[in-house]
């Protein structure tokens, strides 16, 4: 009996020691951010704009460790043309072209100087591009879609401005292995934890 008496103190005790020294919690977070992008490509043709604008929502989980776990997806515009085609059967036409990616991404994130650098993380992963086309070319609308597997990494900076709300900033490169080609994006961020225990 005294045994089980004793048994029970220690556990309670190593309960409430290891309660007392939590200084963290589990907490679920969402990110929303608006970027500017760059397409990184080997094409070469006449009037091709590689630079873009889009969006990025993430929700991560952070347990205790410095490692989190989460999704990513949002919009990012790699390139669209505005040129002029000229054939001898058709005459000449007005071409519009434009390629644009939805991400959805496994994200991995960790913050590397816990010490001295607290807000500052690398974060990277893989997953699909779901990539749509649209072409306008003598009078006629194409559109086509496409998924390629890719990866991705970046570093994220978010600074709090309470226990809930961080605001900051992001670079990222995104691989997408369909196309052999790359993007690389600036974010600004804006971060909500709307969930800890």
């Amino acid at each position: 009996m005294i045994l089980k008496i004793s048994a029970i103190l220690v556990f309670i005790f190593a309960t409430l020691s290891f309660s007392q020294n939590q200084d963290t919690l589990y907490h679920f977070s969402v990110d929303l951010g608006g970027s500017y992008s760059q397409y990184l490509t080997t094409l070469e043709f006449d009037k091709l704009n590689k630079n873009g604008f889009g969006g990025t929502i993430r929700v991560m989980w952070h347990p205790e460790h410095l490692l989190s776990v989460g999704l990513e997806s949002g919009y990012l515009y790699l390139y669209w043309i505005r040129s002029t085609i000229q054939s001898d059967e058709f005459g000449t036409s007005s071409l519009k072209a434009s390629m644009v990616s939805i991400p959805v991404l496994f994200v991995t994130s960790m913050v590397i100087f816990p010490e001295t650098l607290p807000n500052l993380e690398v974060n990277g992963g893989g997953g699909m591009y779901f990539m749509f086309n649209n072409v306008q070319l003598f009078g006629s609308k194409i559109s086509s879609s496409v998924f390629s597997l890719g990866y991705h990494a970046g570093l994220t900076y978010l600074q709090p401005l309470s226990d809930d709300i961080s605001i900051g900033a992001e670079i990222k490169y995104y691989y997408i292995s369909k196309l052999q080609d790359s993007a690389i994006s600036i974010k600004l961020l804006f971060s909500y934890n709307f969930i800890s225990y």
